[in-house]
């Protein structure tokens, strides 16, 4: 048979298997279900919750979250809060710059007693003296103050007061000494304040007050 007689004979089979099969069947878009389709469902890993953050870590210690330290500058804007809220004698505004634990250590007591709490302290010399009469005085001059790091700190003790062993890896040292300790006769302030700032969350809180101060 000739190569072109095999040829029509092959089309001419494979439409006669087409023709019955039937014509193809698509659904009308009348026929389609008005739900809106959705897309096949991924599977995805839960989160995994993250390390609790923590202020340092070593290489060793694999995935961690680590805590940015907080600028000098907001334990600066903690120092200032506090002689003004001191010269407000406004005792309820400072205990809020005040850690829990806050104390006022009288460093010319030779380290007798127990401390009293910083709230404490102050609300008693609020009531005996009058500190008002700093306002519009300059109480530090801020080119004057020290500040030290915790490893500053441990590298060269400051203050007997501040122990080794009590210093958290992100306290500030704040030495401030003070330009006006006195209005006339009346003492308010000993000659320098020092200012032990401990991290609470996103912000400074005062934990220790240093300071040879006696009340008369």
């Amino acid at each position: 048979m000739p190569p072109s007689l095999i040829l029509v004979a092959l089309l001419g089979s494979s439409l006669l298997g087409c023709g019955l099969g039937g014509a193809a069947s698509f659904p009308a878009a009348s026929e389609l279900p008005e739900e809106r389709r959705r897309p096949d469902g991924v599977a995805i890993d839960p989160a995994s919750t993250p390390p609790r953050p923590v202020n340092e870590a070593d290489a060793r210690d694999g995935v961690v979250t680590l805590r940015t330290p907080l600028g000098i500058g907001l334990a600066l804007d903690v120092v200032a809060e506090f002689f003004q809220r001191v010269t407000a004698e406004d005792s309820e505004a400072l205990s809020e710059l005040l850690t829990r634990d806050a104390l006022a250590i009288q460093t010319g007591s030779g380290g007798q007693g127990q401390p009293p709490s910083a709230g404490l302290w102050w609300e008693q010399r609020f009531r005996r003296l009058e500190y008002g009469k700093l306002a519009g005085e300059p109480v530090y001059r801020e080119s004057e103050l020290q500040i030290f790091r915790a490893e500053d700190v441990l590298a060269t003790p400051q203050h007997p007061a501040i122990q080794p062993e009590t210093l958290d890896d992100q306290d500030v040292v704040i030495r401030v000494p003070i330009t006006t300790a006195r209005i006339a006769a009346d003492r308010l302030l000993g000659d320098e304040i020092v200012v032990w700032l401990r991290r609470d969350g996103p912000r400074f809180r005062i934990y220790r007050l240093l300071e040879d101060f006696q009340l008369q």
